[in-house]
C-alpha cells in the first residue's frame, strides 16, 4: 500500500510478524493477534455472545445488581428501526443533507479529509437523534469535532489539564442534549421521531436513563470518524482514478435520483463494486483491540478474562491467502469474488458489527452519485497526496475545492 514515508505504520510491523509467525500469535503474554478470518469471527462471537449492559447507575450507587439487559436486545430494536431509516425516503433525506453540506463548501479551499468527515458525519446525526434545536445541534457538533480531531492526529501529543477539562465538558454537554431529548419524548413534551434514539425511549423503564444516554451517545461517537474516513478514502480513489470516475459517471448519470434511493446497490452495481473495493483497500477501522470478558477456549488458543486480542480488518483485506493481488485496487474483483465471507469485515464482526452497515454502504453510493453527477472535486496538488495509516486511513496533503458540474 502507498503509505507516506516516515508515518507510523503499526500495521506493517504486524503484517511482517504474521508472515513470519502465522495468522495467530501472541504479541505478549496478555495479547493475542488473531489474523485468521474464521478464528477472528469465532472468537469475537464467543466473547460477546452474552454481552450485557452495565448495571443502572442508581443500582450501582445502592450496591445492588440491575436486571440484565443484553446487547442483543438493543441490536434487535435498532435493527428494526434501521429498516425505515434506510428505505427510499430515508435515503432521499440523507442525500439531501449531504447535498446541503456540500453546497456550503463550494468554491472554497478545503482540507478534503475534514470536508468528508463533516459531510458524512453531520448528515448522519439525524439518523441517531433527530429534531435537535440549533443550540443542541451545536453541542453535538462540538463533541463530534473533538472526537474526529483526536482520531485524525498522526502523532500523540500531551493535552494540557485545561484541554482535558474542556474535552470532558464538551462530552458532558453532548450527553445532556441526548438526555433532555429523551426525557422530553418520554414525558410527551417533544415529538417522537424516526431515529435510533426513539425506540430507546420505550426501553427507559428497563434501561434507566443513564444506560439509555450511554447507548445513544455511543452511536454518536461511532459516526464521528469511521464513516467520514470511508468517505475521505472514496474521494481519494475517485480523484486518482479518472478511468473509474468515468465509469461511475456513465452508470450514475442516466439513473434518476428516485431509483438510486429505492435500491442503490441494485441499480448501481459498478458503483457498489467501487465502494466495496474502497472499503477493502482502506478499512475505516484498520485495527480493533478487544478485552476478553470471560475465559475463551478455542482449538487454536485459550484466553483468560482480562487478557485481550487484536483483530485487523486491514490485514485480512490484504491477505494473499484470501485475495488475488490484494494490494491492487480492482473493483471488478467483486465480479469474480462476490462473497468474501469472513475475509471481508469493513464493518466488524457479529455480534458487535456495525448496525448501520447497510446504511453506510448506501451513503457511500449516494456520495458517489452526488460527486459524479452534481459536484466535482479538484485537487490543489495531486502529486503531493499520500495515504497514511493511523487510527483510520488518512489521505495527507489532501487539499482541494468542490465545484458544481
Amino acid at each position: 500500500m502507498a503509505v507516506s514515508p516516515g508515518e507510523p505504520d503499526v500495521l506493517s510491523d504486524l503484517r511482517t510478524r504474521s508472515y513470519a509467525e502465522g495468522s495467530v500469535f501472541w504479541l505478549d503474554e496478555d495479547e493475542l493477534a488473531v489474523f485468521d478470518p474464521t478464528m477472528a469471527q469465532q472468537i469475537n462471537a464467543l466473547n460477546f455472545a452474552d454481552l450485557a449492559l452495565p448495571d443502572k447507575l442508581g443500582d450501582l450507587l445502592r450496591g445492588r445488581t440491575s436486571k440484565p439487559f443484553y446487547w442483543k436486545q438493543m441490536r434487535a430494536v435498532w435493527t428494526a428501526q434501521m429498516r425505515p431509516l434506510s428505505d427510499a425516503e430515508g435515503l432521499r433525506r440523507l442525500a439531501g443533507r449531504m447535498s446541503t453540506l456540500l453546497d456550503e463548501r463550494l468554491e472554497r479551499s478545503l482540507d478534503l479529509v475534514w470536508a468528508a468527515q463533516e459531510v458524512s458525519g453531520r448528515a448522519l446525526i439525524p439518523v441517531v437523534v433527530d429534531g435537535l434545536s440549533p443550540s443542541a445541534m451545536a453541542s453535538v457538533l462540538r463533541d463530534q469535532t473533538l472526537k474526529i480531531g483526536h482520531l485524525l492526529v498522526i502523532e500523540a501529543s500531551r493535552e494540557t489539564v485545561w484541554e482535558k477539562l474542556r474535552s470532558v465538558l464538551i462530552q458532558i454537554r453532548a450527553g445532556l442534549v441526548v438526555r433532555r431529548e429523551m426525557q422530553g419524548r418520554a414525558a410527551g413534551r417533544r415529538s417522537r421521531r424516526l431515529d435510533l434514539a426513539d425506540p430507546i425511549v420505550d426501553l427507559l423503564p428497563e434501561l434507566g436513563m443513564d444506560r439509555a444516554v450511554d447507548a445513544v451517545t455511543g452511536v454518536l461517537t461511532a459516526i464521528a470518524g469511521p464513516p467520514g474516513a470511508a468517505a475521505a478514502c472514496l474521494l481519494y480513489e475517485l480523484t486518482r482514478r479518472p478511468d473509474w470516475e468515468e465509469r461511475l459517471i456513465s452508470e450514475l448519470a442516466p439513473i434518476p435520483p428516485a431509483e438510486i434511493y429505492a435500491g442503490p446497490t441494485r441499480v448501481a452495481p459498478v458503483t457498489h463494486r467501487f465502494v466495496k473495493e474502497t472499503l477493502r483497500m482502506w478499512s475505516p477501522t484498520p485495527i480493533v483491540n478487544r478485552t476478553v470478558r470471560r475465559e475463551i477456549r478455542h482449538e487454536r488458543a485459550c484466553l483468560k478474562a482480562g487478557q485481550s486480542y487484536l483483530l485487523s480488518p486491514d490485514i485480512l483485506h490484504h491477505d494473499p491467502h484470501c485475495w488475488k493481488n490484494p494490494d491492487t485496487f480492482d473493483p471488478d474483483r467483486w465480479l469474480h469474488e462476490p462473497e468474501a465471507g469472513a475475509c471481508y469485515a469493513p464493518f466488524g464482526w457479529s455480534p458487535r458489527g456495525c448496525i448501520g452497515a447497510g446504511l453506510g454502504t448506501a451513503q457511500l453510493i449516494l456520495l458517489c452519485h452526488l460527486l459524479c453527477t452534481r459536484y466535482r472535486v479538484r485537487l490543489a496538488a495531486p502529486e503531493a497526496v499520500r495515504m497514511a495509516l493511523v487510527s483510520v486511513p488518512l489521505p495527507r496533503s489532501f487539499q482541494g475545492t468542490i465545484t458544481r458540474r
